[in-house]
């Protein structure tokens, strides 16, 4: 049985969600907010190196930008489904003393950017960034503010956990210099909590959108997680049309994967409590469908912003970029990692910092920066990495603009990967043109599975996985 269902509330972010074509294609696929991914990153490129990187940034007359993202890691409860490193903690000696490093960490980065520290964007992610105390994300962010300089119509943003988020917080983040908040929901359904282990109820939640509203942040983003266990689909449209109806800024469509022997955590969610393939499929139809109706436009990776956001007139006007946080209006930026585990990359670089917090304290004692390991991407690793962005924030990759930034022929230098973009083409997820690939509105939702097919990584992993399996 074929379903099509045709959105069109903007052209530029239709959707058609077929659910044949969905369930072929219904494979765990990255969402590649970095590329390559961390499994490739070198313990050979340590601080030095980073170092070195940030010094090259003081060639030339063109500098690009830059971000800072700063890692919480720590949380007061375990939730099941989290795939993120984090640290279960009350002791508030813990929090000051990782609050105290931070600081630390921000005057070395400092040191390397001296008379370079213009800022565009700033995230706090975790974990549980609002964790911190308000005198610490004050001392924290005032470390910032003395290092480096937030450009005026820069973006400020924090992940907030409304369980533990009082109302005068949300006052005190935004005379704090945040403008920007995002609010992790999942369902509101009290059955699917307790699968998961978290309890929040959607008073809590509302209340600190309706506070953010009031204290006029310039952004609310609510992330949904659909395919989590006990979810139903009523259950799940019961969520949405809440949150829905309190009118955030950008609501974005997680996709749960069970990946228990990779993340410890996923471990106590039970498989038989899951939803069925087919469940999951017409969560997301149903969610697509609603959202659509109420006004948000598809951005991309199952990301939805109000048809008046300033990412959706970055979209219709080609702009569009997306870093590790999401979609965003700025331009490329380099980005500085603070905090256990954070990620930074300058230049054509990734580098990590010490996952396990003693490390990365022992590294600051020292004088030095945490960090643990990292990637100097080749050419091949920067143009597949262009194409995928241009695939992600445009629908469209024209061969010339990548010819152009890169001496290749394109339709021979990627023979291997338009041959298998003709079984995408089959399918009607995208036309091959004699001069671009157009993602169609029924390619939208599976956009990752397109950019998989220009993954060399990925190939390579499945080559050899071919071959173990016939010896």
């Amino acid at each position: 049985m074929r379903d099509v269902f045709v959105y069109s509330q903007h052209p530029i972010g239709t959707l058609e969600v077929d659910i044949d074509v969905i369930r072929h294609f219904d494979i765990k696929t990255p969402n590649y907010p970095l590329y390559p991914s961390i499994d490739y990153f070198i313990d050979a490129f340590d601080a030095s190196v980073h170092a070195n990187w940030a010094d090259n940034r003081k060639i030339g007359g063109t500098r690009r930008p830059l971000s800072i993202y700063v890692h919480i890691p720590f949380c007061r409860s375990l939730c099941f489904y989290c795939k993120y490193n984090h640290i279960i903690t009350n002791k508030k000696a813990n929090i000051e003393k990782y609050t105290s490093f931070l600081l630390r960490e921000i005057k070395l980065q400092e040191k390397l950017f001296q008379n370079d520290t213009s800022v565009e964007q700033i995230y706090f992610g975790g974990g549980t960034p609002s964790i911190l105390n308000d005198d610490q994300l004050c001392r924290v962010m005032s470390g910032i503010y003395q290092h480096f300089s937030l450009t005026q119509n820069g973006e400020c943003t924090i992940e907030v956990d409304p369980r533990f988020t009082k109302n005068d917080s949300i006052s005190i983040l935004r005379e704090i210099g945040f403008n920007g908040i995002t609010l992790s929901v999942q369902d509101f359904d009290s059955e699917v909590q307790k699968a998961v282990h978290r309890n929040q109820n959607e008073d809590d939640t509302l209340r600190i959108v309706h506070g953010a509203q009031q204290e006029k942040f310039k952004s609310i983003n609510i992330d949904l997680v659909y395919g989590l266990p006990k979810q139903s689909i009523d259950k799940f449209d019961r969520t949405l049309e809440k949150i829905i109806n309190a009118r955030p800024n950008k609501i974005s469509l997680v996709n749960y994967m069970h990946l228990p022997e990779k993340f410890k955590a996923q471990r106590h969610i039970k498989v038989k409590d899951l939803p069925s393939t087919e469940t999951k499929l017409e969560i997301i139809r149903h969610a697509i469908s609603q959202l659509t109706k109420d006004g948000y436009v598809h951005i991309g990776v199952n990301h939805f912003a109000r048809h008046d956001d300033k990412l959706v007139v970055a979209l219709q006007q080609g702009r569009l970029y997306r870093n590790f946080q999401g979609y965003s209006t700025h331009v490329d930026c380099d980005l500085i990692g603070l905090g256990v585990s954070a990620i930074s990359s300058i230049g054509p670089t990734y580098s990590q910092n010490y996952c396990d917090l003693d490390q990365y304290y022992d590294k600051l004692k020292q004088n030095t920066l945490p960090i643990m390991r990292g990637l100097e991407l080749t050419t091949d690793d920067l143009l597949r990495r262009l194409v995928m962005h241009m695939l992600m924030c445009n629908s469209l990759l024209s061969f010339e603009s990548i010819e152009t930034a890169f001496p290749i022929d394109f339709k021979h230098y990627f023979g291997t990967e338009m041959a298998e973009l003709l079984e995408y083409e089959k399918s009607s997820l995208i036309t091959l043109g004699d001069e671009e690939i157009t993602v169609t509105p029924k390619g939208r939702l599976l956009i990752c599975n397109i950019c998989m097919v220009f993954d060399k990584y990925q190939r390579k992993h499945n080559e050899r996985r071919i071959i173990t399996n016939t010896i």
